[in-house]
């Protein structure tokens, strides 16, 4: 596999709890990214902070790097590779998957030892 580049999204990103019979929210549907997940015990949302209302349980301050790839659903290791190299510097992490790619979210004061520990690890980032 060809070397792997991460993009910089814009945004700052919330993620979301909700109860289980809780309506899909349509205030995330404003946001330029959106991923709602629903399980017997939450429902989970991740979407631009803005749109969130105050009232709502909610971890804000992440920011996205999106691989710039699309990956073969059939490949194996990519999510260690990157994720070893950021648990080593110390980054916890939130990875989204995707049909075509995954998206990485980390803490906006851990976003410059992200991108350091990504480097290091022989991955590209475009900010």
């Amino acid at each position: 596999m060809k070397q792997l580049t991460f993009i910089l999204m814009e945004g700052i990103f919330s993620l979301c709890r909700l109860a289980p019979n809780d309506p899909i929210p349509t205030w995330a549907l404003s946001s330029n990214f959106y991923t709602i997940s629903k399980t017997d015990d939450e429902l989970s949302v991740v979407c631009e902070s803005q749109y969130v209302p105050a009232e709502i349980k909610q971890d804000g301050n992440w920011r996205s790097l999106k691989i710039a790839s699309v990956l073969d659903l059939s490949l194996t290791g990519i999510t260690a590779k990157f994720s070893t190299a950021l648990a080593n510097a110390g980054v916890n992490l939130c990875v989204i998957a995707t049909y075509e790619t995954d998206y990485i979210f980390v803490k906006q004061e851990k976003l410059q030892t992200a991108i350091t520990a990504l480097q290091n690890a022989a991955f590209i980032v475009q900010q």
